[in-house]
């Protein structure tokens, strides 16, 4: 229970009567809202329930005056005989319970942080419930970000009924679909652009057939010393003509693979493949080839067509770049659901330029390179296999050797590319 305010100013007031009709007060009562001092008629203090210091406060307070007030305590004087009371008492709320009363001494003051504690709870809850509410309304924004992000733009924008939100959702839809209508532009114009440069290499390829088969007619007649270097010109032109369009047709082919064909590969019979096309190519330049592999697991799932295009572009790079008589490494490891095929050389390396834009489609940082049958595609349809199969390629070179280093990391098992 609560007492007023005034409960405390009520019990002095009485005591004071009871005072001065020569009565006692209450020395020691645990319901006595207020506390006493007891002088001699020159301010010598007799008996109080009040600290020294507070019973000669009061004197001194009301020793020429009969009540006043000194925050938060008001004070008040009665005389009898030749004995001075003063009294001391708070206006403001209070515990009836003396246990209460001694802990928290005032009730207003708890009820004002209670008050504030419940506040701050509700603020919470309803901050929470409002959080959480929200969350659910941006759901919708999150997921029209994300699938514009993974550049999926076949999709309904799901609307929140929050009108801020749902401008920004109606922007993002207009953003979709002016997204949707320019890539698709752009899918339609590579489209085209590879048909026409596939249909262009295939048809120059026959008059390029034509003038070879006539040119080799006339190298079997009976030519001058001039005409046969004219004629062995023309040759290695259309030969270097020839390899420029397989590429252009290889490059086409890659590009329109815009998905793969999964399948579980025996791995050691697919490293044997490589293998043999490796011994192949160095016999050329009389390189050595090493493969080394450990710790592989028995398959694993790529497209093996494919994969087998990425690592020969790779493969054939390297030899290329190769001095005469020099090793060619092909290391393959397994490591935290990655299998890497690296490529090693005892060539040159890549210069700084090189590293960067290696996989660049025509980068042919090397002029030498075009004079060796190379256009710069090969690392370019590398990579973009390697990235089809949700793995990454990396150049570099060796920091030992100081040769060139090529680098495929695929996922063990990838997911298929949508």
């Amino acid at each position: 229970m609560i007492l007023p305010a005034n409960y405390a100013e009520k019990q002095a007031i009485e005591a004071s009567s009871a005072i001065a009709a020569g009565q006692q007060p209450e020395k020691d009562s645990s319901y006595a809202l207020y506390k006493y001092a007891k002088y001699t008629l020159d301010g010598g203090l007799l008996e109080h329930n009040l600290s020294d210091k507070q019973a000669n406060f009061a004197w001194e307070l009301l020793e020429d005056q009969n009540s006043s007030y000194t925050p938060p305590y008001n004070y008040m004087k009665t005389t009898y005989q030749q004995e001075v009371y003063i009294l001391r008492y708070s206006l403001t709320a209070q515990f009836s319970n003396p246990l209460l009363r001694r802990l928290v001494p005032s009730a207003e003051f708890f009820f004002f942080v209670g008050f504030c504690v419940a506040f701050l709870g509700v603020s919470a809850l309803l901050a929470s419930s409002f959080g959480r509410k929200l969350a659910r309304k941006m759901n919708g924004l999150q997921e029209t970000t994300q699938l514009i992000q993974q550049q999926n733009l076949d999709f309904t924008v799901q609307y929140s009924g929050i009108a801020e939100i749902d401008r920004v959702l109606h922007s993002m839809d207009q953003m979709k679909h002016a997204l949707k209508q320019s890539l698709e532009g752009q899918w339609k114009l590579e489209r085209s652009r590879r048909d026409q440069i596939s249909a262009l290499a295939h048809d120059v390829k026959t008059p390029l057939t034509i003038v070879r088969g006539n040119v080799e007619l006339l190298t079997e007649t009976s030519l001058t010393e001039e005409q046969k270097e004219y004629t062995d010109y023309i040759t290695e032109s259309t030969r270097q003509m020839e390899a420029y369009i397989k590429s252009l047709i290889e490059m086409t082919k890659t590009e329109s693979s815009t998905s793969i064909q999964l399948a579980t590969v025996d791995l050691r019979g697919f490293i044997r493949k490589i293998e043999g096309q490796m011994q192949a190519l160095a016999v050329v330049k009389e390189l050595t080839p090493h493969i080394i592999a450990h710790d592989l697991p028995d398959t694993m799932q790529v497209d093996p067509e494919l994969l087998e295009r990425a690592l020969m572009n790779i493969i054939s790079n390297a030899v290329d770049q190769a001095p005469r008589h020099s090793e060619l490494s092909l290391l393959i490891d397994y490591t935290q659901e990655r299998i890497r095929f690296c490529v090693l050389d005892k060539g040159p390396g890549f210069s700084t330029e090189a590293l960067k834009l290696a996989t660049e489609q025509f980068y042919m940082g090397d002029s030498a390179r075009r004079a060796k049958g190379h256009y710069g595609m090969g690392l370019y349809i590398a990579s973009f296999i390697t990235s089809l199969h949700g793995g990454e390629l990396h150049v570099a070179n060796d920091p030992t050797s100081g040769g060139g280093k090529v680098t495929m990391e695929l996922p063990h098992k990838p997911l298929p590319q949508m």
